[in-house]
């Protein structure tokens, strides 16, 4: 798995609406169990400036830092 952000135009009709900070993220509704408790963060180094991901759900990753393995949320 992979974390994927694109811009929408509209909400889907299933997708999770996700209101903080006067940012408004839409969540597909496949991917809502294995994004609960998730947290996103913006980072800027010298190096590089990205989204980092903080999740619970997460159990690895790969070296290269764009694959990811991800359990769903227990209900």
């Amino acid at each position: 798995m992979e974390y994927v952000m694109d811009y929408a135009d509209a909400p889907a009709t299933l997708d999770e609406i996700v209101e903080d900070k006067e940012v408004t993220i839409l969540v597909d509704a496949s991917a809502v169990l294995f994004l609960l408790g998730a947290q996103i963060d913006y980072e800027t180094t010298a190096l590089h400036s990205k989204f980092v991901f903080s999740n619970p759900n997460e159990t690895d990753a790969c070296g290269c830092g764009i694959s990811v393995t991800i359990e769903p949320a227990k209900a």
